[in-house]
């Protein structure tokens, strides 16, 4: 190993050194400040070192009250400190040159991303996931992975790393990591990055990855998601809109030409200039015909602004193809048993193994055979709705009693099992304990947010929209006042 690979390893080792001394005293995120505060005591330190011998040496001669030893020593030549000498001391120390040392910054591997030079691929951790496993994904070697893991460690709790969280790998067109980084809390940024020897540093940051905002509005053309991705909003920025809205908008057939959608989005971009992250939606405008909404999204869900998340609609149809109704809600002459009685759901006909979605959140409360129904599946949503599916040919595998379901998530297969002509879906809506026809505007009612919380809601909607309060509409729920400590 040369000289100058040494003095590199040499620095890489006490580095790490510093760096694990410092997360032990508690202090780790504050380890760029002590540096260069230690740094800063040193060269005090050396700068003063040749006024305190000089100092030195002059109090001695001041303080010898002896004019035998004053001559002695102002007449002998071994012992006269020639002022020159001090000061050359100093001058050898100012002019020496000092070379700074050179590392792999993260500013650099984010520039060079930027530029195309090198690639980044960013991983959202999952449940179950951990670094080892992320790092051998990235077909990074064993022995690399321990020396990663162990440099990370050196800044932050690995135990401390949830589902969520994202990590950037930089690598270059080989696939080679260059280095990775995180961001664990709100306003830091810990990295491990590669060498130029191929040994890995672990760094910090504070203040790196700004929180940006933009308003973007899409005018409607033809169809919504079409004129969103003209706008330049990402498919995964129109997901979160279908999905705030899904039960309000009807946006196969509510939005017309010159319509508009307004969407205030949230991003975050390090200093390097990538973006961390899927950009999130934090204001939905819409403006269709007469129709006006406005919703916040707040604690992971959307709210208008006095605070109430939407009341949504049970779907009608909860089939994924244009069904027609081949059997209508209420009297009807029973189509096998030949005689009148009271239908009480509505029949869908569709192809067979047509998928079949929930009508609304909820959770499984039957799953099975059930007579002239066949096999069916029954649902219990909020405010004492519920849902019946029958005739299915079959279910999906992952469903049971207790099984949570998403609105609009498929839940089984058009079949035409039980007493049945053909292959069609029959479903029933059911308020409270009696069935109502399927094709009103059954609206499952909306939450309140109060107190305390709504105070919060209202100062951060305030902070994101400057028209919060135009968005008021309606009496706001009071805000108790604050007790007294």
């Amino acid at each position: 190993m040369s000289i100058r690979n040494k003095l590199r390893d040499i620095r890489h080792r006490s580095r790490i050194i510093r760096l694990s001394t410092y997360r032990k005293m508690g202090v780790g995120h504050l380890h760029k400040q002590i540096d260069i505060s230690l740094l800063m005591l040193v060269l005090i330190c050396l700068i003063s070192l040749p006024f305190a011998i000089r100092l030195h040496y002059a109090e001695k001669v001041i303080s010898t009250e002896d004019p035998f030893v004053i001559d002695e020593i102002e007449g002998s030549e071994d012992n006269i400190i020639p002022s020159t000498a001090i000061e050359q001391v100093h001058e050898d120390l100012g002019d020496a040159p000092v070379e700074a040392p050179q590392y792999v910054s993260l500013d650099e591997l984010e520039k060079r991303a930027q530029l195309g030079e090198i690639d980044v691929t960013m991983r959202t951790m999952e449940k179950g996931d951990t670094l080892l496993g992320l790092l051998a994904e990235r077909k990074v070697p064993a022995a690399q992975r321990v020396e990663v893991v162990e440099a990370l460690e050196l800044l932050l709790d690995l135990k401390s790393l949830r589902p969520g969280l994202t990590f950037l790998f930089f690598h270059d067109k080989d696939d080679k990591l260059l280095g990775l980084s995180l961001t664990p809390r709100a306003n830091e940024t810990i990295a491990v990055v590669r060498e130029l020897d191929d040994s890995w540093t672990p760094i910090s940051h504070t203040g790196r990855v700004e929180t940006k905002q933009e308003l973007v509005q899409v005018e409607i053309e033809r169809t919504f998601s079409g004129s969103a991705k003209k706008a330049g909003l990402p498919s995964g920025v129109i997901n979160q809109i279908m999905g705030a809205l899904d039960g309000e908008i009807d946006f196969a057939s509510d939005f017309k030409s010159g319509d508009t959608v307004d969407v205030i989005i949230e991003s975050k971009v390090t200093q390097g200039g990538l973006e961390i992250g899927s950009k999130q939606v934090l204001y939905i405008g819409v403006k269709a015909g007469k129709k006006e909404i406005h919703r916040y999204a707040y604690n992971n869900a959307f709210y208008d602004a006095r605070g109430r998340t939407a009341a949504k609609m049970l779907l009608k149809r909860p089939v994924k193809a244009k069904a027609r109704l081949s059997s209508a809600f209420g009297k009807r002459r029973h189509p096998i048993l030949g005689y009148e009685i009271f239908h009480k759901g509505v029949d869908l006909a569709v192809p067979k193994n047509t998928p079949v979605v929930a009508a609304a959140d909820g959770v499984i409360e039957q799953i099975g055979r059930k007579g002239s129904y066949g096999k069916y599946i029954r649902i219990r949503h909020a405010a004492g709705f519920e849902t019946a599916y029958a005739h299915l040919n079959g279910y999906r595998q992952d469903l049971k009693v207790k099984s949570k379901v998403k609105r609009g998530e498929v839940i089984g297969y058009v079949g035409t099992t039980g007493r049945s002509t053909g292959p069609h879906l029959h479903f029933e809506v059911i308020k409270n304990g009696n069935v109502v026809h399927p094709f009103r505007d059954n609206k499952i009612v909306s939450s309140q947010l109060s107190g305390f919380e709504l105070e919060q809601f209202q100062s951060w909607g305030e902070s994101v929209n400057k028209d919060f309060k135009l968005h008021q509409v309606g009496n706001v729920p009071a805000v108790p006042s604050a007790k007294p400590f």
